[in-house]
């Protein structure tokens, strides 16, 4: 599924966005640069209005590739509530030294919050980055316009490397943006490659001016066609997730004996590799696996607010693992062996 992302650089444009039910509100001062950056005490009352009904993601603005200066202003950024920090690789610099540093940001277990990387299409970047993006912590890449005279996205980079770009992302379980002065009719060339999020300001603003006010019926024309262009979720298809190859076939016969058009994962980041390519019903995880765990994939998961139904199993010996499962970001729990009543009555219900 694909979400859409919208720039805003006020109170009342991010009120406006979340009225249009955008996926993601993305906070910059277009007026500044390709990723102008708003004051953090104005994107700290932004985040107040939104109060955690969409996901908030902040610039740190047009920085050089200088790693203390980047570093500081990711950590002034971070505090002020915003899901996710953006922070544009920009020619020139010390790229490496820039990473680096930003490996070394801490990942404290009270706070999602997420390092996104934006890579800028008319800079010819080098798409082996996403590597050390991923090794560096960054939870999200993508893909923006740095001259916004010079066209769209699909105007400045070939569409096979559009399509590299996004399977480079999301085999290393990256969320994945594409934006950059895109149009209206974009929409239908980008739709196919089935990146995370589409990113929009100058399409949504009156006379597709980017530093104008944003316009509510550009919003939801574009919010409604990238909608209508989703694929439907599958109907009775679920993936399994479990590194043992008995259970896993118990849970394919029991399953498919019901019509069920079952996956089979042997670890989380298999789940999560599945999980990028196709649209499940719902998914069943074993908590215990190797390699990622099902509680470390469902909080990768939930981490990139994908809202698809999981059911962790497990013997559940310990009291409080339940409950640690449910916290997790898990929907339901089902103790092993599991009850085939209770199971399809599950999958019934999700249909």
């Amino acid at each position: 599924m694909t979400g859409m992302l919208a720039s805003v650089n006020s109170v009342e444009e991010a009120i406006l966005a979340l009225s249009a039910n955008v996926d993601i509100i993305d906070l910059k001062q277009p007026a500044l640069g390709a990723l102008g950056a708003l004051p953090t005490d104005l994107v700290k009352n932004i985040v107040i209005a939104i109060d955690g009904r969409r996901p908030v993601s902040a610039t740190v603005g047009d920085l050089p590739m200088q790693p203390e200066i980047v570093y500081q202003a990711v950590t002034e950024m971070a505090e002020t509530g915003v899901d996710y920090v953006k922070i544009g690789f920009f020619p020139g610099g010390d790229w490496q030294g820039t990473l680096e540093k930003l490996a070394t940001f801490p990942r404290r277990s009270d706070t999602a919050i997420g390092l996104i990387a934006v890579l800028f299409a008319d800079t010819q970047p080098n798409l082996a980055l996403i590597d050390s993006l991923k090794k560096a912590g960054f939870k999200g890449v993508m893909l923006d316009t740095m001259n916004k005279n010079n066209g769209s996205l699909t105007e400045v980079m070939a569409t096979t490397d559009i399509a590299q770009f996004v399977r480079l992302a999301k085999d290393r379980s990256m969320l994945c943006g594409l934006a950059g002065s895109l149009r209206l009719e974009d929409v239908a060339k980008l739709m196919p490659y089935q990146p995370d999020y589409l990113g929009f300001r100058g399409a949504l603003c009156l006379k597709h001016n980017r530093t104008a006010q944003l316009n509510e019926s550009s919003i939801m024309q574009i919010k409604q066609t990238i909608d209508h262009q989703n694929p439907l979720p599958t109907e009775n298809r679920i993936l399994i997730a479990d590194d043992s190859e008995i259970n896993r076939l118990i849970l394919i016969n029991l399953l498919e004996l019901k019509g069920y058009t079952v996956d089979a994962a042997t670890n989380g980041e298999e789940a999560l590799h599945f999980i990028s390519k196709n649209n499940y019903q719902m998914a069943l995880i074993d908590l215990s696996m190797p390699i990622m765990s099902g509680l470390d994939m469902i909080k990768t998961l939930r981490s990139q607010h994908n809202p698809l139904k999981v059911a962790a199993i497990s013997t559940f010996a310990e009291a409080d693992q339940r409950a640690e499962a449910l916290a997790a970001g898990f929907d339901f729990c089902l103790t092993r062996p599991v009850d085939e009543e209770q199971l399809i009555e599950l999958t019934n219900l999700h249909k």
